[in-house]
């Protein structure tokens, strides 16, 4: 199994939503939607999609903040990018870019109201993950917002066998980002006032951070 996943391509990008679909059984479409409605931004909130995949994701969070509200999707996946843009069709609302995140973000300071991450950062290299934290940092605006959904940190020698089977289908660094208190790390690159939904027996979670006023 490769070490990084950071790019989805190939028949896994074509038929990413329905892969998902028939590994939850049906219930990735109601926890997505689950935990978009956790996001309590305003209506007129333009929100970076960090990773956005095939787009749907984007949608969601567009159609629960409604009003005003964008949402950019970046992606470096062209296989995504394709699914994103049928997804957008003609909504004024959806934009998308080819981007590497591991790269700086091609976005001016304090230009986010919020940031949306889904089951990305798990899947980088420690340095790479630490690079977008500051580049969330960055393009947020003051008192902006931050939401992780991605794995719960657990311990997984303790864990069921199901739990542990899932891991081993998982990318190396999966594991690894199980071992990383996340509000430890957020706290030391800028974020803060935490709060957390959990999914799948707690071992998934949307987390919301708060990029602070003022930083060291």
């Amino acid at each position: 199994m490769a070490r990084s996943k950071i790019e989805v391509k190939g028949f896994e990008a074509r038929h990413y939503d329905g892969l998902m679909n028939l590994i939850t059984l049906g219930y990735y479409p109601r926890f997505i939607k689950s935990a978009v409605s956790f996001m309590d931004l305003s209506k007129k909130s333009h929100i970076l999609d960090i990773g956005c995949g095939t787009g749907r994701n984007a949608r969601l969070i567009a159609d629960h903040l409604g009003g005003d509200s964008r949402v950019t999707g970046i992606d470096i996946g062209a296989d995504m990018l394709v699914g994103f843009s049928l997804k957008q069709g003609k909504d004024p609302r959806l934009s998308v870019l080819k981007v590497d995140i591991r790269k700086p973000f091609p976005f001016p300071d304090a230009s986010f109201d919020g940031a949306f991450m889904s089951f990305v950062l798990h899947g980088m290299e420690h340095d790479d993950r630490i690079h977008v934290l500051k580049e969330v940092q960055r393009i947020l605006k003051p008192g902006g917002k931050f939401y992780l959904l991605d794995y719960r940190p657990l311990d997984l020698k303790s864990s069921s066998l199901f739990t542990r089977l899932v891991f081993r289908l998982e990318c190396d660094l999966a594991s690894e980002f199980l071992t990383h208190n996340w509000e430890d790390v957020l706290s030391r690159y800028g974020f803060g006032e935490f709060d957390e939904k959990v999914f799948f027996g707690k071992k998934v979670r949307i987390l919301k951070s708060t990029r602070l006023m003022y930083t060291e």
